[in-house]
């Protein structure tokens, strides 16, 4: 752990507003890893299509091979284990002992991994940062890194997340989600518009289907960054 460093640059944040292709996410992300002492990163989203979870690489600067040995559905459950941390909660370290995946990821030059959840899109996204050398990686910092990746997400077009860019929306499905985020009922939004609940509801879950949102909070969310509502 190195525990000189206290914040991130000022160079590395702001070089995040700039981000408008996916060689700028990448190389912002690079920069983030490289201030927390990481060597490696990678960026997992999930969507949520059809009642399901689909787990999908955003952004990695890990060796293919790793990858492709180590599946995405095993990436999406080594980032949903007990020591992802959420913002706020002190990061742990994920041990690389554990099973064969772990090992396997050991011997790739990740002998150390942290985990962190991000909260910026509508998909659940995940960071993975990791070094080929136990004790490179400064927990302190890590904190940090997590928020630097919220303000990354945030400020980066939905296209290139992989998430429905806000025109995808037709006109009643932003009407619904406006209407719903200024207070009004199903209803009250039905009276509205003149439809049914029914019809409410459906350009509603059509809306939410879109963004990859689990809710309507969320999918709200998501509309209002992106300037859509």
């Amino acid at each position: 752990m190195n525990g000189a460093r206290q914040t991130l640059s000022r160079e590395t944040l702001a070089a995040i507003p700039a981000v408008t292709t996916r060689s700028d996410l990448s190389d912002c992300l690079g920069r983030i890893c490289a201030e927390a002492g990481a060597e490696r990163f990678l960026l997992l989203g999930t969507l949520i299509d059809h009642g399901g979870e689909r787990p999908y690489i955003i952004a990695s600067n890990w060796v293919y091979d790793t990858v492709h040995i180590l599946g995405l559905e095993r990436l999406a459950r080594l980032s949903a284990g007990p020591r992802t941390c959420a913002i706020g909660e002190p990061a742990k370290p994920i041990a690389t002992d554990g099973d064969d995946a772990l090992r396997l990821l050991a011997r790739h030059g990740h002998a150390e991994i942290y985990c962190v959840g991000l909260n910026a899109t509508a998909q659940r996204c995940k960071a993975l940062f990791s070094s080929g050398r136990v004790g490179a990686i400064d927990d302190q910092m890590l904190p940090q890194a997590q928020l630097a990746c919220c303000y990354l997400l945030s400020r980066v077009p939905a296209d290139l997340l992989g998430t429905p860019p806000p025109n995808s929306l037709s006109v009643r499905e932003r009407e619904c989600l406006r209407w719903v985020s200024e207070g009004k009922t199903t209803g009250e939004v039905a009276m509205i518009l003149g439809v049914t609940a029914n019809t409410v509801n459906s350009y509603l879950a059509h809306a939410i289907r879109k963004y990859g949102a689990s809710n309507r909070a969320m999918a709200i969310a998501t509309a209002i960054r992106s300037g859509t509502i």
